[in-house]
């Protein structure tokens, strides 16, 4: 092993694995490489309870079978004198771990999840997600005693962390597949708490990317995902990361192929995708690393008032009627919703990008209506780190609204009794495997929001403090149900509009509630317990009479318990 190299100790998942494949094997060469190994994993006992399955790839077995064993604390020991440069990612803690009886823990991989061994998981081993306060709390502790090892095993190497948001869009301008139901949009928030932790922990460098300068590449080498990002990424990381270029391995002008060891990625869909042939390992570099970390995140930009953008917004709740309402709205002659839902309110990436803020106001440019809206029934939320059910953080969505929108434009809430909500939301995402087979309604994970999103008592006083309790408007979800023309006065009524009798001469308001044809299927497989329905009316009681008495109304269906358990549950059919 030449001295004249830097040596690299990988630890992470192909986002660092990728990178270093861009380094110049003439100046970098690798030591170790410990990927499919959560912080969690890594800090705990090795398992014992149970033995790793078996796999076809090398790869993939030395990597599971590591993350049985923790290894990654004798392999920095090991490795230590000679590790100049310690790489790491976070992508791998994605898919969460398993807490096992004895305390030891194992990550929840692609390979676990390929073999089939989580239906083998001991008897009382509990399942701690990604971007839960659970998991957080955990991940805490263990990336905080992985910082203390590094430190003193190798004080003499750089530890930089690649905080490399996940990709919204492709390079041929799609967007970019959700990694087992999670979108990039909704992974990025839940990583920045992770990767703000680590970057003090570790006492690493920091290389951030912008989301604007990331574009997956669907001809990836380990398939099309969020994270497996076009070459021009891997080689502006390499740039940061060296003040060097970086070397094409499988674009135009490609001087090598992708090292074979190395695992079969999967990709978005779950289709196994085989690597491409090369040399049998990396070869690798050269003088420790010039100026890493210096080009970390700009500071956010000030937020400006939109011109030409919507007059008004439907930031009611999932679940709750609000695409409805916006087809019914947009058949009236002096109101245009836009159809693209995509959040922008919520998104710091986009508030300040010129680009972003265009494409998000191209839907408003006819005006050939005066009223102009916009919907999102994601908006309506406000976290609250003191909640077992609330994400680490969340961005004041009503902040934004306020600094960039209309000061004067009116704000539509469509509200659905908080408990079918919740309901309504567990079975959605159960359906898009997002939940685990068997997890109940309150062991979903935060980042979901399935049951942090009912609790609109936190939710509307944040919102009247911020935007005023004068701009916004109550809907009541059953009101669409049972008197949809008087639920449609009043969104018109909030919005000021005149009477237009042609709109309602024309107008069929068709309101179906009920199942999709996919989701009994699903009820059967993660079926709601009437002691789940209890415990979240209870929950919701507060929120439940807060809401009556800001409309003057009592709503009983949403304290008839009885008819939720009826129709929600096996034990009421």
């Amino acid at each position: 092993m030449s001295k004249s190299k830097t040596r690299v100790f990988i630890y992470g998942s192909c986002v660092s694995r990728d990178t270093f494949e861009h380094l110049d094997p003439e100046q970098f060469e690798l030591v170790a490489y410990v990927a499919r190994q959560s912080a969690l994993s890594a800090y705990t006992r090795p398992v014992e309870l149970m033995a790793p399955p078996t796999l076809e790839s090398q790869f993939q077995q030395r990597m599971i079978s590591g993350d049985f064993a923790s290894t990654l604390r004798p392999q920095i020991a090991s490795a230590a004198a000679g590790t100049d440069l310690v790489l790491v990612d976070l992508v791998d803690e994605r898919l969460g771990a398993y807490l096992l009886p004895d305390g030891s823990v194992i990550t929840r991989s692609l390979e676990l999840i390929q073999s089939g061994s989580e239906q083998y998981l001991p008897q009382g081993s509990q399942y701690l997600a990604f971007g839960t306060q659970q998991h957080f709390e955990y991940w805490q502790t263990a990336i905080s005693y992985i910082g203390e090892r590094l430190r003193h095993y190798m004080p003499q190497a750089d530890v930089v962390l690649l905080d490399i948001p996940w990709a919204e869009w492709s390079e041929t301008g799609e967007k970019t597949p959700d990694s087992f139901g999670v979108s990039a949009r909704d992974a990025n928030p839940v990583f920045q708490s992770y990767a703000q932790f680590a970057a003090q922990t570790l006492a690493t460098q920091v290389i951030s990317l912008d989301p604007s300068e990331v574009v997956s590449s669907p001809t990836h080498p380990w398939g099309d995902a969020p994270f497996h990002y076009a070459e021009n990424v891997y080689l502006n990381i390499v740039q940061r990361l060296t003040g060097t270029e970086g070397r094409v391995i499988w674009g135009a002008g490609a001087t090598r192929t992708m090292t074979a060891d190395l695992p079969v990625q999967q990709d978005a869909g779950g289709a196994a995708r085989a690597a491409a042939p090369g040399a049998a390992a990396p070869a690798t570099v050269q003088q420790r690393v010039p100026g890493a970390g210096q080009h970390g995140q700009a500071s956010a930009a000030p937020l400006r008032r939109l011109e030409g953008g919507p007059n008004f917004l439907i930031a009611g709740t999932q679940q709750g009627g609000t695409q409805w309402l916006q087809h019914q709205l947009s058949r009236h002659p002096h109101v245009d919703v836009a159809k693209d839902a995509a959040p922008f309110f919520s998104r710091p990436a986009r508030l300040t990008k010129d680009e972003e803020i265009q494409k998000f106001l191209e839907p408003f440019a006819d005006g050939s209506k005066p009223l102009r809206g916009h919907r999102s029934p994601g908006y309506f939320w406000v976290a609250d780190p003191r909640s077992e059910f609330s994400p680490p953080r969340k961005h004041d969505t009503a902040a934004a609204i306020r600094d960039m929108l209309d000061p004067n434009a009116p704000v539509l809430l469509s509200l659905r009794n908080p408990v079918e909500r919740a309901i309504s939301a567990y079975w959605r995402h159960f359906s898009n495997a997002e939940i685990e087979l068997g997890a109940g309604i309150f062991q979903t994970p935060a980042r979901l929001g399935i049951v942090d999103r009912g609790f609109y008592r936190r939710h509307y006083e944040d919102w009247a403090r911020t935007l005023g309790p004068e701009r916004l408007r109550v809907l009541v979800f059953d009101d669409l149900v049972e008197r949809p023309r008087v639920y449609l006065q009043e969104a018109l009524s909030a919005l000021r509009v005149g009477d237009a009798p042609e709109f309602w001469d024309s107008l069929k308001p068709k309101v179906k509630v009920g199942n999709v044809g996919w989701l009994p299927q699903f009820k059967k497989q993660s079926p709601i317990t009437a002691q789940e329905i209890a415990a979240l009316h209870a929950l919701y009681a507060d929120d439940i009479r807060f809401m009556e008495e800001l409309l003057g109304r009592e709503l009983p269906r949403w304290h008839n318990v009885g008819r939720l358990v009826k129709q929600y549950t096996a034990e009421g059919k």
